[in-house]
C-alpha cells in the first residue's frame, strides 16, 4: 500500500475515533443510569431540572453472576432536582429461557426485568461558602432494598444474597475538578458498601476524568475517565452531541469487557 495512502487511511480513522470519542462531563454510570464516573460513583451533579433517558448494552462481567453471566440490554430514567439531589429508576433484562425452569412462552427470552431505584443526594458543592480548596461531597445509595419474598421486601440482603438486590450498593464521595493549560482533570475518591456476598462491591472507589480544551464546544465534547470501582480497574468516554442533548458512553470494564450506552438528556425546568 503507498505510504501516503497509508497514513491518510490512519489518520482518517483516528479522526473518526475522536468523532465517537467527544464527550461530556464526567456523568455516565453504566448500571444506574446516573451521574459518576463509569462503574464508580462520583460527587458529579447535573444542573436542576436534568431530565435523561439511558439505555445499555451490557458485557456480563459488568453484572451479577446470577441470573446474568450473558449480554443483556438495560434502560433507565433519571432525574435531578435543585443540583443537589438525584433520582434514577433502572431496568436490566433478564433472559427467561436461560433460567433453571425456563418458561416455554416465546416472550421468555426477554420478559423479566430487574428493577432498582437510585438516588444520591449531594452534601456540599465544590467551592462552596467562598472555599476554593473544598471539594464536592455526596452519599447515594444504589438498589436499597430487596425482595421479593411472599410478595415482602426486607432491607437486609445477607439472608438472600443470591436472589434479589443485584446492584446494592451505599457509598460516599469527594469531586475536585482542576483547571490546567491542557483542560479540565475532575479528581473523584470515596467508599462503597454493599450487602451483596457474591461479588464483592464493598471497598474504596475512585478515578480521573480529563476533558481536553481542544474539544469542548455546543456540538461535540470529549471526556476520557479511569476509574477503579472496588473490583476491577476501568477506562471509557462519554461522547456529548447536539447541544448537550445525546451521549455515547463507551467502557471497557476491567481494561477487556466492552460495554456501550446511548443516552438523551433534556432540561425539563
Amino acid at each position: 500500500m503507498d505510504m501516503r495512502l497509508k497514513s491518510t487511511l490512519i489518520k482518517s480513522l483516528l479522526a473518526a475515533l475522536l468523532l465517537v470519542a467527544a464527550a461530556a462531563p464526567a456523568r455516565a454510570q453504566f448500571l444506574d443510569g446516573a451521574s459518576g464516573l463509569m462503574l464508580a460513583p462520583s460527587a458529579d451533579m447535573h444542573p436542576s431540572g436534568t431530565f435523561m433517558i439511558t439505555n445499555t448494552w451490557l458485557h456480563p462481567e459488568v453484572l451479577p453472576p446470577f441470573p446474568w453471566g450473558y449480554h443483556t440490554f438495560g434502560y433507565s430514567f433519571n432525574i435531578t432536582f435543585w443540583s443537589r439531589f438525584e433520582f434514577a429508576y433502572i431496568l436490566t433484562l433478564i433472559n427467561g429461557s436461560k433460567m433453571a425452569n425456563p418458561p416455554s412462552h416465546w416472550w421468555a427470552v426477554m420478559r423479566n426485568q430487574d428493577r432498582h431505584f437510585y438516588a444520591k443526594l449531594l452534601l456540599l458543592k465544590e467551592n462552596e461558602f467562598g472555599l476554593n480548596w473544598m471539594p464536592a461531597l455526596a452519599v447515594g445509595v444504589s438498589d436499597p432494598v430487596t425482595g421479593a419474598v411472599s410478595g415482602e421486601y426486607v432491607e437486609s440482603l445477607t439472608a438472600i444474597d443470591n436472589q434479589n438486590g443485584y446492584f446494592n450498593r451505599y457509598f460516599a464521595t469527594l469531586t475536585k475538578h482542576f483547571d490546567t493549560k491542557i483542560g479540565q482533570i475532575g479528581v473523584h475518591a470515596g467508599y462503597q458498601y454493599s450487602f451483596r456476598t457474591d461479588r464483592s462491591l464493598t471497598g474504596p472507589v475512585g478515578g480521573v476524568n480529563w476533558r481536553p480544551k481542544w474539544v469542548q464546544n455546543d456540538w461535540v465534547k470529549l471526556n476520557l475517565m479511569a476509574e477503579y470501582d472496588s473490583r476491577t480497574f476501568n477506562v471509557g468516554l462519554v461522547t456529548t452531541i447536539y447541544r448537550d442533548h445525546f451521549d455515547l458512553l463507551v467502557l471497557l470494564q476491567d481494561m477487556k469487557y466492552f460495554s456501550f450506552g446511548v443516552r438523551y438528556k433534556l432540561v425539563l425546568f
